[in-house]
């Protein structure tokens, strides 16, 4: 058996009516298995879920948009804000009106 065929053998495989009904068991086992599962319908393959509990997706999310913040620095605490507004004077800036209190 080559090491495709075991992986294959190995992998979980749920039906798309399970994965309906039951989606937080499917995605516990799924996380806690840390391998990929087969999901078919009527009998035939149409996707694969990849296991993301211990990848560290959430750090790498948060640093590309960290990364990607116009106010990076104000953010990091390295640079203190320039001016601050208030809430009037942004909507006069978006030209909005502020409902009435």
């Amino acid at each position: 058996m080559t090491q495709i065929d075991s992986q294959i053998s190995s992998t979980a495989i749920y039906t798309m009516r399970e994965l309906n009904h039951e989606t937080p068991r499917v995605i516990r086992e799924i996380n806690e298995s840390g391998r990929p599962a087969a999901i078919t319908r009527r009998g035939r393959f149409v996707a694969l879920i990849t296991p993301l509990a211990d990848a560290g997706v959430e750090s790498a999310a948060l640093s590309k948009a960290l990364e990607a913040a116009p106010d990076r620095a104000q953010l990091l605490g390295e640079q203190t804000a320039q001016k601050i507004l208030s809430a009037a004077q942004v909507a006069d800036e978006l030209d909005i009106t502020l409902p009435e209190r």
